[in-house]
């Protein structure tokens, strides 16, 4: 009896390890992507190496996730199995947003053009600000306490990426836009991976709402009863 108890209890306390592993690379992903910002906007703050490493203290924890995630099943069974499965899913994006941000970096120090979006600045940095902020809310979320606040990113996800597409269409249908084209090619990246951010950020928000199978995909508007139609 009590050899089940502490099986089960260890197993228990795993998936609590891993869902704080999960907090603390969020954490990590917020300070990245802010570190990045700085230094791709006034080229200091970080360099391409503390970024990396930081990185690599992610895919740690993303390893160490796994494993405490295996090993939990291995004492549980199918016990607690669609939250294994959806704690294995949110850390794969988190693991993305982390990339994302690295590459953000490698815009910032691999080339010689200075990164300047010229008439794009202010709808950018609203955009940048946007995306930040929806990191950050993430944390409250796999807190378990955001319930709310998840289904408020999930909404508003479209209005982000119609705001991303809007500065793209312009980008590439605007004969005058001021930039030369390698300050193009920059901006054109740079909303790209904060476009890619934005849907890792979805995906997580969504495995709070919906079940394991629409994790990433639009929530589902609930279908009236005949009851409530009439």
């Amino acid at each position: 009896m009590f050899k089940s108890v502490f099986k089960w209890l260890r197993a228990e306390n795993l998936l609590v390890q891993s869902k704080e592993l999960l907090l603390e690379m969020l954490k990590d992903d917020l300070g990245m992507f802010e570190d990045s910002v700085k230094c791709l906007w006034k080229d200091e703050g970080i360099s391409i190496e503390e970024i990396r490493e930081r990185d690599r203290a992610i895919n740690r924890h993303v390893r160490d996730v796994r494993k405490k995630i295996l090993t939990h099943l291995a004492f549980s069974g199918t016990a607690g199995l669609d939250t294994s499965l959806v704690i294995l899913n949110i850390v794969r994006d988190i693991e993305r947003i982390g990339d994302h941000t690295k590459d953000i970096t490698y815009l910032a120090t691999n080339y010689t053009v200075k990164f300047s979006p010229g008439g794009f600045e202010k709808e950018l940095k609203d955009f940048e600000r946007t995306v930040r902020d929806r990191i950050a809310s993430l944390q409250e979320i796999v807190e378990g306490e955001e319930s709310v606040k998840a289904r408020s990113l999930a909404a508003t996800h479209s209005q982000v990426d119609t705001t991303y597409r809007s500065m793209l269409d312009r980008l590439i249908s605007e004969e005058e836009t001021g930039l030369t084209k390698g300050q193009s090619v920059m901006l054109a990246l740079y909303l790209r991976y904060l476009r890619r951010i934005e849907g890792h950020i979805f995906n997580i928000a969504s495995a709070d709402i919906n079940p394991f199978h629409r994790i990433g995909f639009k929530v589902k508007k609930k279908e009236e009863s005949p009851e409530s139609k009439n």
